[in-house]
């Protein structure tokens, strides 16, 4: 878990008592920067061992807080909450029962059965995507559906309205649309494998790891902290992932951060006495024009 959790969204409410973390380490997650979505080995952070580049991995603060310079700039970084794992052998950590498990496999059919149905939607898939947001580029009017209230609403001149449901657009329009480069996403291929399974009744999660796609292994959860170290003369960058925060390690990097923090700031800072260096600039166009 890399974000505060909404105690409104049943998922993160799942994994935060799954998780079975302190108060202290949740706290921790409430500093994070909004996009947390990147880290050693993630999203073209690079993971090749030597060099500067290279990301690094550290049990300890002791040694993964290198003393900040100017061959050292700590630019962005976030704490995450975790509970050592291992994958569901049972399901394969797709976290579905066999049924289920089949049909999210066949969507893409990599297996080559011929069951591939990415672009073989129904008006089940498509109007379960639509209510799940989904889809909106083939949808005429903008509106979207309160599950609790079972209506659809829109903005009227400002004021959200409710209004009739709108006209699902029909699956040879759907499925010319994905064939046609648009493509579904990941967010897409579950939504429509619950709808479909649920259709047939064969929806379920595994029943071994309760649909999570994996076995906890440890107790009680941990706290790691995750960087992004520059360094400014040679224009490279890399990640520092400390794995084991203690909550007695926290005014230490507390300090560090805030310290990375002002030193960010301060090569900014020029910039607030940008409209006076500015300011003759705007004015001599005014008169030019």
């Amino acid at each position: 878990m890399r974000n505060c959790p909404d105690m409104n969204d049943e998922d993160d409410v799942k994994e935060l008592k799954n998780l079975n973390a302190e108060d202290w380490m949740i706290e921790c997650l409430k500093m994070n920067p909004e996009y947390t979505s990147w880290g050693n080995g993630e999203d073209y952070m690079c993971t090749k061992e030597g060099g500067w580049s290279g990301a690094l991995e550290f049990e300890t603060i002791e040694d993964g807080l290198f003393e900040l310079d100017e061959l050292n700039e700590l630019v962005n970084f976030y704490f995450s909450v975790n509970r050592k794992n291992e994958k569901c052998e049972t399901c394969d950590s797709s976290g579905y029962n066999p049924e289920t498990k089949q049909i999210s496999g066949d969507w893409y059919d990599f297996a080559n059965t011929g069951r591939k149905w990415c672009y073989k939607l129904t008006e089940v898939e498509i109007k379960e995507l639509v209510k799940r947001g989904r889809l909106s580029s083939l949808i005429k009017n903008n509106c979207s559906f309160n599950k609790e209230e079972n209506k659809w609403y829109s903005w009227v001149n400002g004021i959200r309205t409710e209004v009739l449901e709108p006209e699902y657009p029909t699956p040879e329009q759907v499925n010319s649309w994905a064939q046609k480069g648009s493509e579904h996403d990941s967010i897409n291929h579950w939504i429509c494998t619950e709808a479909r399974a649920k259709h047939l009744g064969v929806w379920g999660k595994c029943p071994h790891c309760k649909g999570d796609g994996y076995i906890y292994t440890e107790e009680k959860a941990n706290v790691s902290l995750q960087l992004w170290m520059l360094h400014p003369r040679k224009g490279c960058s890399r990640g520092v992932l400390i794995k084991n925060i203690k909550r007695e390690d926290l005014l230490k990097i507390f300090k560090h951060l805030k310290n990375a923090a002002i030193r960010n700031a301060e090569r900014f800072s020029k910039l607030n006495n940008i409209s006076d260096v500015l300011l003759p600039y705007f004015i001599m166009d005014e008169l030019v024009e």
